[in-house]
């Protein structure tokens, strides 16, 4: 692990947390929060993003609960991913694993400090086979922009039903105030790492509502920083897998071992990276695709005029709110 220090994070937006890495409000990006184009700000304390979340304790969330009200989590990540991450706490006779990667019943801990987990996966697991994932692996490691723009239609293909418990969600917040629910209602978005399902569902709503692409990219390419302390490790683990070798002998297969392994290394580090050209395409990969990031919100998730002007309503803000 890197010897990046996650407490020297800017604050806001994030939320420097032992157990959690990437964890902040997408709303209060730097300098001045996220500004629209008819002025308005994104709503605070509202929409959270963040690394995967199951080495967090009860009284962890208890304390992002009443501290930050965060009240709901949707869970962007397929059954491989969650099962992997119970494999990690326990051996096979069903007994802990100390220091495993995940803490054992991170659900039931959720739950129990009255946060309520919402599973909506992406990729179905029959969408996450090996051959699947090194198919999205070529696209994140081509040199540029453009893979990921690949890589995040396939995303946004394939995430109409997830994106609109997320969305559907938000769109009935104004009403539930209006109607004096004093619940927490702040949301945290996460994956895997919080980085590509989760950064462009955000960089979408964050169109849709009205900001800027450079603003958008350059909330997006805050997971560089949120992720700094740990990217040695996983680079390694990326470029030490099949499908990076495989990628690397067929594109650099004339080249030395140690030159082919740096050409790895390399694209490994694009594939974790977060950089602004990747968010600026794919948001004019939507624009070409769909029309708008509204035009996706209503042919691929379903969204209705009730439901947008519903979202507007419970995010936008003509002040410091």
């Amino acid at each position: 692990m890197s010897s990046a220090d996650p407490t020297t994070l800017p604050q806001p937006p994030f939320i420097p947390h032992p157990n959690i890495n990437n964890l902040r409000d997408a709303a209060l990006a730097p300098p001045n929060g996220l500004l629209t184009s008819t002025s308005q700000k994104i709503r605070r304390r509202i929409l959270y993003r963040s690394a995967e979340v199951s080495r967090l304790t009860s009284s962890d969330w208890s304390h992002l609960r009443r501290t930050h009200n965060i009240g709901h989590v949707f869970d962007l990540r397929s059954t491989p991913e969650v099962i992997r991450g119970f494999e990690g706490v326990t051996d096979p006779s069903g007994k802990p694993v100390i220091g495993g990667d995940v803490r054992l019943g991170w659900m039931e801990g959720l739950e129990a400090a009255g946060v309520k987990r919402h599973w909506v996966p992406v990729f179905e697991e029959s969408d996450y086979s090996p051959e699947r994932l090194a198919e999205r692996y070529v696209k994140y490691m081509s040199d540029g922009s453009d893979g990921f723009a690949q890589a995040y239609r396939d995303i946004l293909g394939n995430a109409g039903r997830a994106y609109g418990e997320i969305l559907r969600y938000l769109a009935g917040l104004a009403d539930k105030e209006e109607e004096g629910q004093k619940e927490a209602s702040g949301i945290l978005v996460h994956c895997t790492a919080g980085k590509d399902r989760t950064g462009i569902f955000f960089g979408v709503l964050f169109s849709f509502l009205g900001v800027g692409d450079q603003d958008i990219a350059d909330e997006y390419n805050l997971t560089e920083l949120g992720l700094a302390h740990v990217r040695e490790d996983v680079v390694q683990r990326l470029a030490d897998a099949p499908a990076f070798k495989e990628y690397a002998a067929k594109n650099f297969g004339e080249l030395s071992e140690e030159e082919m392994g740096e050409r790895g290394r390399e694209a490994a580090l694009r594939m974790w990276g977060a950089r602004k050209e990747s968010m600026l395409q794919s948001l004019k990969m939507v624009r070409r695709e769909f029309g708008s990031a509204e035009g996706y919100l209503r042919s691929v998730v379903g969204l209705g005029d009730g439901e947008l002007e519903g979202l507007r309503r419970a995010l936008l803000v003509d002040g410091e709110a």
